[in-house]
């Protein structure tokens, strides 16, 4: 919020008006004049938030731990920045799928700047990690803007590591900026091929509107040399763009239904996405927020709650500057593009089925 420079004109704002106010003699006023509207705000916000019906516990399917030989091995790319007020959310209820979904092996989690710095990401996905019982999985900062310096990219040089000692074994999900990618890339040119798959959430086919509302596309549009390359990678690559993540919306009775579930994991989700919750469920006037980053995990492993289509990409590099994905069908093309989900209900099962699962393992390790 400090980076941002509406955040200082608002402070500057405030500031004339308190100073005009005291000139005028009329400081007082003002002062309730800004109680009431920060009170009015609060209980918006409040009432967006907490008025939600109890529901009976929904019925999901029972997950089992699977060996090591059945799990696929994932890195998670991201721009976490859940657990800070007013903050996007996706991310870290994408990480806690991942965590929970015993198809996955998480491997470790790399983070880029995005939904805020870098710094940001990185304490928060930590935090996250460590209110989990999941401190034993390796967090590395990577970049903080599209023009940092490869050779101090820690997660990128990681990335570039691990994918190398494992050839053909590495799946990457990546749902935020792609510089880290393109460091990695730098390191060894040859990181996209050695790739099992890639995973990407970003780009727009047409301009994205919500409910009236024009959105901007904030992942590819953030390095887009970065985006180009991801997006020419020799390995199979999945594509899920801003539209997708419009039929992937989190409402009340979901949060009603992930209350109702009352495991350790479930009850920490409901807490920490009230704030967006509340946000998006007034600014947007559809009920709650999207699970945008999502849609690009669940591709990996449930593909079949999603329609999509194989084609090619042909974005420039201008096109890219906004986000525009020029995509070509073809039945034999090496992309898969997302064009929506196909049983939301199966989707948002999906998640409940994996937080609930990833809240059974935090209460058997506190038990032991």
């Amino acid at each position: 919020m400090l980076h941002s420079p509406w955040f200082w004109i608002v402070i500057l704002l405030i500031a004339a008006s308190v100073a005009a106010a005291a000139a005028l003699g009329v400081l007082h006023w003002l002062a309730l004049v800004l109680a009431a509207f920060i009170l009015a705000l609060t209980i918006a916000l409040l009432l967006a938030a907490y008025p939600i019906r109890r529901v009976k516990q929904p019925q999901i399917p029972r997950l089992r731990a699977l060996p090591d030989s059945e799990r696929l091995p994932v890195v998670y790319d991201c721009d976490l920045t859940m657990g800070r007020p007013f903050r996007e959310v996706d991310d870290g209820l994408t990480l806690l799928y991942l965590l929970g979904e015993p198809r996955v092996s998480l491997l470790s989690v790399t983070t880029t700047y995005g939904n805020g710095p870098v710094e940001m990401g990185t304490r928060a996905t930590r935090r996250l990690l460590d209110s989990i019982g999941r401190g034993d999985v390796a967090v590395l900062r990577g970049a903080a803007g599209p023009d940092d310096d490869a050779e101090s990219n820690k997660a990128a040089r990681h990335l570039a590591d691990v994918v190398n000692k494992h050839r053909g074994e590495i799946t990457l999900v990546a749902t935020g900026s792609m510089t880290n990618l393109k460091h990695a890339a730098a390191f060894d040119p040859g990181f996209f091929e050695k790739l099992r798959g890639l995973y990407l959430m970003g780009g727009v086919t047409e301009p994205p509107i919500w409910n009236g509302r024009p959105l901007a596309e904030l992942n590819f549009t953030l390095d887009p040399e970065a985006a180009h390359k991801a997006l020419h990678a020799g390995c199979p690559t999945t594509i899920a763009p801003g539209q997708a993540g419009l039929g992937a919306i989190f409402r009340s009775p979901q949060l009603a239904a992930l209350q109702a579930l009352n495991d350790p994991a479930s009850r920490l989700i409901a807490r920490q996405i009230r704030s967006w919750f509340a946000l998006m469920r007034l600014y947007f006037r559809d009920g709650g927020f999207a699970l945008w980053d999502s849609v690009a995990a669940l591709m990996l492993t449930l593909p079949g709650l999603f329609d999509y289509e194989r084609g090619y990409v042909t974005s420039t590099r201008d096109d890219l500057r906004s986000g525009k994905l020029v995509f070509e069908p073809g039945k034999n093309g090496p992309m898969r593009l997302v064009r929506g989900v196909r049983d939301y209900d199966g989707f948002i099962t999906a998640h409940f089925a994996a937080w609930h699962h990833l809240g059974q393992m935090m209460e058997t390790r506190r038990n032991q």
